[in-house]
């Protein structure tokens, strides 16, 4: 019963989308199949084909250097290669249509040397698109593969090179089959990541199947024909999804070696290209937006209570999702720990996959579950019930959507608790309720903070299933940014975006000094 409770958001955001087949859009499927679907289509088959080798190509090299190789500042390197993940993918969107867009700083300090009117390029399009989303994305990769390569010895190599195989072959024939799932996995994550984007592609006026879902509900005012059309994407979610899980499956061949990695010391050459192709990335995928950011702040208007009150529901919203995220996440966990039956397990594990279904995907299935839930319960004699437009129905949205987040370090802390703590407690008369108490809350205690951090600074961030699900005129910061970039007002959108980012700061920071600890 508890696994069914934990996947009937899900379940209701599927029998949404499921339903909305029953309803006839005839009106609507024309205009849909001549102007809308091929072109969202393949726009995002193309936009998540060039952000996933971009990633590959930069996340692998980055992991590489900074956990297999030597050279001065590398220690810097390693963590602040994480530091695009703090900035939201529609922030870094708008300031690189401010600063090279026609009227930007870039341009207009071309037309003032040059003498020039004509314009040096237009900062849309797909390929821009792509850029973006690769400079945000890349830490995906860069993450996972790090950690497989600072844990992974020596040894297969080794003997491969006692073999006869020269270090190129032996890289080709034995290295990168070990890397591949952790590399699969990283990829995966990103490629769901640009799946689900909304913001972004908006701005750069890219039609993918994230906004084609938008525009239909809110331009053609047709919720099913949305639904039906979100279906679409979550096939390609699922897709992705079952790749991802069969990589991660992967994944338990690393371990157990007996040489530890040795550390490759880079010559002067080769040090000097390492420390400047990393401090170029930086430099264009975080310290320049950080600057133009600061420079559009500085000089904003600001909305004064507006922005105090879009603060207040950002911080609101974000620990209402992190109590109750955390707290079905510490159940399900430990259900799924000692659950022995197989349809429970399979329950368990489906509650957590929301993650992958983007957030347009999922309002619009959710919007017209909780509609049917609603006359279902009218029609039985409950009375009416108004969950459309409420904050418990964002909240379902965000618990649907970042589930995954909060199990993952919660899960992490309880693998590594030995059952025989337990079973010495036990032996000693402690019950039920005090082992719980005294042994098992506090030893999860990092990770129920690694995952309410974790929970708190997506949700906070979140924007797609925030725009369409929230009540009207219940605003976020997240909201109020995309509301201000979509009229080009960069400056009012500088303060709500440095404070998203100040969190994500802050995030990052926590969470590598809780990794550091151990």
């Amino acid at each position: 019963m508890v696994a069914l409770l934990a996947c009937a958001p899900l379940l209701l955001a599927l029998v949404g989308l499921a339903g909305a087949w029953l309803t006839p859009v005839e009106d609507v499927w024309p205009h849909l199949l001549e102007h809308v679907l091929p072109r969202a289509t393949t726009n995002t088959l193309a936009l998540m084909a060039i952000v996933g080798v971009g990633c590959t190509l930069i996340g692998t090299t980055c992991a590489w250097l900074n956990a297999r190789c030597d050279y001065p500042g590398r220690r810097l390197f390693d963590w602040a290669m994480l530091l695009p993940l703090a900035l939201p993918t529609y922030v870094v969107a708008f300031v690189a249509i401010g600063l090279f867009d026609y009227a930007g700083p870039i341009q207009s300090l071309w037309r003032e040397w040059s003498g020039s009117r004509t314009a040096l390029f237009t900062p849309y399009g797909l390929g821009w698109a792509a850029a973006m989303l690769t400079l945000c994305f890349y830490p995906y990769v860069y993450l996972t593969l790090r950690a497989v390569l600072l844990r992974q010895s020596d040894d297969h190599v080794a003997a491969a090179r006692t073999l006869g195989l020269s270090p190129l072959r032996a890289f080709w024939r034995v290295r990168l089959p070990l890397l591949r799932p952790a590399l699969m996995a990283g990829l995966g994550l990103a490629l769901l990541e640009t799946l689900a984007e909304f913001g972004a592609v908006s701005l750069f006026g890219v039609d993918t199947l994230t906004t084609a879902v938008y525009k239909t509900w809110f331009g053609l005012y047709s919720l099913p024909a949305a639904a039906q059309l979100a279906s679409v994407g979550l096939l390609l979610a699922l897709l992705l999804l079952g790749l991802e899980w069969r990589a991660r499956s992967c994944q338990r061949q690393y371990g157990g070696q007996r040489l530890r990695p040795v550390r490759h010391r880079l010559g002067a050459g080769l040090a000097s290209l390492a420390i400047g192709g990393q401090s170029l990335l930086l430099l264009v995928a975080f310290v320049l937006p950080i600057i133009q950011l600061l420079a559009w702040a500085s000089t904003g208007a600001g909305r004064g209570a507006a922005d105090l009150s879009a603060l207040w529901n950002t911080v609101k919203i974000g620990a209402l999702a992190a109590v109750l995220l955390v707290a079905a996440g510490l159940l399900l966990v430990t259900m799924h720990r000692h659950a022995r039956s197989l349809t429970a397990r399979g329950l368990l594990a489906l509650a957590t996959m929301g993650y992958g279904i983007p957030g347009t995907v999922l309002a619009a299935g959710l919007l017209l579950g909780v509609l049917m839930l609603e006359s279902t319960l009218a029609g039985i004699g409950l009375g009416r019930v108004v969950l459309t437009g409420s904050i418990a129905a964002l909240l379902l949205a965000l618990y649907v959507r970042f589930l995954r987040a909060a199990t993952e370090p919660l899960a992490a802390s309880l693998g590594q608790m030995k059952p025989s703590l337990f079973c010495a407690a036990r032996t000693l008369g402690a019950g039920r309720w005090r082992r719980t108490r005294q042994l098992l809350l506090p030893l999860l205690r990092p990770g129920v903070f690694a995952a309410s951090l974790l929970v708190a600074i997506e949700v906070m961030k979140e924007m797609p299933a925030t725009l369409m699900m929230r009540p009207f005129g219940w605003d976020t910061l997240a909201v109020r940014i995309y509301a201000f970039t979509i009229e080009g007002m960069w400056h009012e959108a500088a303060l709500p975006s440095l404070i998203l980012v100040g969190t994500g700061l802050v995030a990052i920071w926590l969470l590598v000094r809780l990794q550091e600890r151990g």
